[in-house]
């Protein structure tokens, strides 16, 4: 028996801010520092609603959902290139009862790049908790780390922060063709990652200036005081 097999998928459910969750090898168990992802979103959508959410890269669906527990949101995405993870998603979006949202399998924002039905409110709200590993960095993981699916955990062979670069890339195209009158987007990132998240973020601040938007984006920190969330507003 692997005794660094994780416990959470033996017994295939995990607890993740007050509600259990299924979990199996297709999708990453829950990380205790999201819940202040969670917390922080909820937080902005009771004090400025938002129309539209949108959870990219959703895995379990466990954002979505627990936000979506705490805040009336009239319309919701949660998006995944992987079919197996939207498949627990929807089991665990059925399983807590929450109905309002929609399991689409996407790379990152590319179904609502191309040519679709869906009409979104004005303000939007986008979180995204995607992998931010440097591709085989097993050296600084723990070893039960190994059974969890490599595309939740590695996001690149250069930095480990490429696929939220390619996000941000998406970002102008997707303000062009929804037009919202405010876009807002919390994202988590890894703890020594804000230097090449301040340099993407004020090259897109520079683009999107040049359109006529307004970006600000700061970093906050989770319940251990490690800075690891990006909050990013535009209009």
């Amino acid at each position: 028996m692997d005794t660094h097999y994780p416990s959470e998928y033996t017994r295939w459910w995990v607890e993740f801010y007050y509600q259990k969750f299924q979990v199996n090898e297709y999708v990453l168990i829950p990380r205790f520092e999201t819940e202040d992802l969670v917390r922080e979103t909820i937080k902005m959508a009771e004090n400025t609603p938002f129309d539209t959410l949108i959870d990219v890269g959703t895995g379990s669906g466990i954002i979505p959902i627990s936000i979506l527990t705490k805040v009336a949101i009239e319309q919701s995405f949660g998006l995944d290139i992987s079919p197996k993870a939207l498949e627990v998603a929807k089991t665990n979006a059925e399983n807590i009862g929450v109905k309002n949202i929609e399991f689409l399998i996407s790379d990152l924002l590319s179904i609502f790049l191309s040519p679709t039905s869906v009409t979104f409110g004005k303000n939007i709200l986008i979180t995204a908790n995607l992998p931010y590993i440097k591709d085989g960095d097993w050296e600084n993981m723990s070893e039960d780390t190994q059974h969890e699916p490599k595309i939740a955990l590695f996001g690149g062979s250069e930095t480990g922060f490429e696929l939220y670069e390619k996000l941000f890339i998406q970002i102008p195209d997707f303000l062009e063709k929804h037009r919202p009158k405010r876009l807002t987007i919390l994202t988590e990132m890894g703890e020594d990652q804000e230097e090449i998240a301040t340099s993407t973020l004020e090259s897109l601040t520079q683009k999107l200036e040049e359109n006529g938007r307004k970006i600000n984006f700061s970093f906050f920190a989770d319940c251990f005081g490690i800075r690891r969330f990006m909050k990013i507003e535009i209009l």
